[in-house]
This record gives C-alpha cells, structure tokens and sequence, in this order.
C-alpha cells in the first residue's frame, strides 16, 4: 500500500514537472530575445530608410528632368520651336482631315461634332498665337512665308466666325445650317492647310515627294496654258459638232449635240475615247448612217489631231516645264546652301580639326585661341588623304557639295605647285572654289 502511494506520487510528481517544462516552453516561443528584437527593428527601420531614399531619389531624379527640360525650352531658338510645332500642328492638321471626312458622312448637328470644331479652332488660333510670340506679329505677317501665315490667320478668323454664330442657334437650327454650302465649304478649305505638311517633309524618304509637288507647282503656269489651248479646240470643235449634227431629229446623235454646253461635253468625251450613248452605242455609227461616210472621216481626222496631235504636244511641254521648275528648285538649294555661312564655318572647322590632330597632336585647345599655329600648319597630301577618307571627313565634304568622285584626287587639286601638301588657309580656299558649278574665274 505504502509502496503503490510511492508510485503514485512519482507519477504525479512527473506530470507537474512536464507541465512546467511545457509552460516554460511556450514563454520562450511567445517572448522573444532582446537580440531578435533589436534585430527586427533593424531591418524595419533599414526598409523604411531604403523607401524613403528610393522615393527621394526618384523626385530628385524629376525634377531633374523637369529642370533639364525647362533649360532646353528656354535655350531652344525661336526656328528650333517653331519646327516643333509645325510636327505637333502636323499631327493636328492630320487627325482633323479624318474627322471632316467622318464628319461628313455622320453629321447631325450634335454636340459632340460640334464640340470637335471647337476644339481644332482652338489648336489652330492656340497655333497663330505661338508663332506670333515666337517670331513676333511683323516678321509673322510681313516675313519670309507670310502668305501662309496670312492664309492660316483667315482660315482661324473664318472658323471662329461661323463657330460663333452656329453656338448662338438652337440645336434644331444647327442641324439645319449643315446643310448650306456655305458651312461644308468652311471645312473644306480647312483641308488646305494640309499643304503646310510639305513644309516639314524635309527628310529623305519624303524627297521624291516634294520634288514631284514642286514640279507641279512649277509647271502649273504651264499646265493654265494648255487648259486654254484644249477649251479653244473644244469649243471650235463644239460649235462645228453642233452646227452639223445638232439640228436634225436623229436617235441617239441629237439629243447629245442640240446645245452648245452639251455639244462640248460630247466632244470633250469623243476625245477621250468615251464616245457612246447613256446606253453604251457609239454616237458615230448613228453619225454614219445618217450622215455618211464624211462625216466619220471628219470624226476619225478630229480623234487623231487631239490624240496624236494636241494632247502630245501638251504633254510634251508640260513635262519639260516641270523638268526646268524642278532644276530651277535644285540650283536655287544649292546657292542657298553656298550661302550658309553656318554650314561652311562648322563643316571647314571640322575638317581643320581633324587635321590639326594628326599633324599636331600637341596642340590643345580650341582652334580660335590658336590661331597663328593653325596658320603656319602645312598640311601633308596622305594626312589629307587619310582626313578625307574617314567618315566624319566625307560627311563634311559631302555637306559642302563635294561629290565622292572628286574625294580620291582632293590631295592633288589642292597640291597645285606640286610640293607634296598645302597649308591650311590654301586647303579652304581650294575648298571654297571647288563648291557650286564650274566658273571662269575658277581657272
């Protein structure tokens, strides 16, 4: 009895000591070291210094930029800006052409058609008045380029007035207005400005383009002429067509000669090819039936003097008059360049410069403080060769008008008293002469 009240008390006493470890176990979990709390605090306050550094840096790194462009603006010159906007007004002119053509199709007068004019007046005035602060009012109305200016600030006046006048009619009055020419003849010369584009197409892939629209604004006197020239032949033709096949009740002959305007509208397609009936039958076989054989001689004599005769001879010198605009453009870029002092000062200095440090690599500096050194440098054929065949150097040429065929023999055009190289000031003025087409001062 003594001995099974010993173990009980054993078991007991067992029992007490594992609770005990078990609770000491669950204060060590739930009570953490002083070292793992100094430890997560360390890495909170790490974490939160990083984000804040991390966030820091990113408005420092905005205004950064915000600055960087506020410079560029300030420091941009007024036909550096300009050029900008012409791309942006680009993209405007652009988008505004396809909303006219939706616009015509799907216009009812609404708000939200009449809101989209509102907005474009407003990029467009927005526009006149950039480039009136940009350039100023005289040299924007009264400088080079003014006709366009003139014809923009119209078009500006012309789209405020009739957008002004239309938000005073109800909505009734304003769907009704639609329709008046008047109203669609307003956004039509809006498409207009789209000519301004060809302004800013100065790229290579647009050259082919803009030599073709200069060829036909050149030859466009030209092509006046030969509109006067084909309406004399018509009318004359006209007045004969009438005068013969007009006064007779003949089917399908009189009714397409019995007055003058529809005569010449005959005759104009005759001699196109396009000479049939609403219903598709040659006019001239009815001709010979009732008139005979002459009369279809005469036809046949009028299609060969306006298809092999006139229209030639109109094409013939309407091609060469846009050739010789086009040359005229041509030779007038290439003076103006001849011109550019800014163009001949950057390419020449560049060229030197490349000299420079090949024959005199001491010499530091840029080349204005080092005048008298560049001056009495002469320069060696090879190292004009070697400065010419790089491609910073034929970049320049090529700048200044110096086709790549006379590269190669550069050196010995300039060498003209055979002494194996040429001073510097001797290497510009060989350069200067060489520019533009042959003269006889150039011997």
């Amino acid at each position: 009895s003594h001995s099974s009240h010993k173990g009980g008390s054993s078991d007991e006493l067992r029992k007490d000591l594992s609770r005990a470890s078990h609770s000491s176990h669950k204060v060590s979990v739930l009570v953490p070291l002083p070292e793992e709390e100094h430890a997560a605090l360390h890495d909170m306050f790490t974490k939160a210094e990083q984000i804040q550094e991390a966030e820091r840096r990113k408005q420092q790194a905005l205004e950064h930029k915000m600055q960087y462009c506020a410079k560029v603006v300030m420091d941009m010159t007024s036909q550096q800006g300009e050029f900008i906007l012409d791309w942006v007004m680009a993209v405007v002119i652009s988008l505004n052409a396809i909303v006219i053509a939706v616009q015509m199709d799907h216009e009812d007068g609404s708000a939200p058609w009449f809101a989209a004019d509102v907005i474009f007046s407003v990029l467009f005035l927005a526009e006149l008045i950039l480039k009136c602060r940009l350039r100023g009012l005289h040299n924007l109305f009264c400088g080079k380029g003014c006709e366009a200016n003139w014809f923009d600030a119209a078009l500006v006046l012309l789209d405020l007035t009739y957008l002004g006048a239309t938000s005073l009619l109800p909505d009734d009055e304003r769907v009704a207005i639609k329709d008046i020419p008047q109203a669609g003849l307003i956004r039509i010369l809006r498409l207009l400005k789209l000519a301004r584009l060809l302004r800013i197409m100065r790229t290579e892939m647009a050259k082919d383009l803009v030599s073709m629209v200069q060829g036909m604004a050149g030859g466009f006197p030209t092509l006046l002429s030969a509109m006067a020239l084909f309406f004399l032949v018509m009318y004359s033709a006209a007045l004969f067509f009438k005068e013969f096949f007009g006064k007779h009740e003949i089917q399908n002959v009189h009714e397409y000669f019995n007055t003058v305007p529809r005569s010449m509208l005959t005759t104009f397609r005759c001699a196109f090819g396009d000479c049939t009936t609403n219903g598709g039958v040659p006019i001239f076989e009815y001709v010979q039936d009732a008139y005979g054989s002459a009369a279809s001689l005469l036809y046949c004599l009028f299609v060969f003097t306006i298809t092999v005769g006139l229209l030639n001879v109109i094409a013939a010198i309407f091609v060469e008059s846009t050739m010789t605009a086009a040359s005229k453009l041509d030779k007038e870029k290439r003076e103006e360049r001849q011109r550019d002092s800014k163009l001949w000062n950057t390419r020449m200095t560049k060229l030197v410069r490349m000299m420079v440090a090949k024959c005199c690599p001491d010499l530091k500096g840029p080349l204005s403080e080092n005048v008298t050194g560049v001056y009495e440098l002469f320069v060696q054929n090879d190292i004009i060769d070697e400065v010419v065949s790089t491609p910073d150097g034929c970049q320049a040429l090529l700048d200044l008008d110096l086709g790549t065929n006379d590269h190669p023999y550069l050196s010995d055009i300039l060498d003209a008293d055979n002494v194996g190289g040429s001073r510097v000031t001797e290497f510009i003025d060989g350069i200067r002469r060489l520019r533009g087409d042959p003269r006889r001062s150039d011997i």
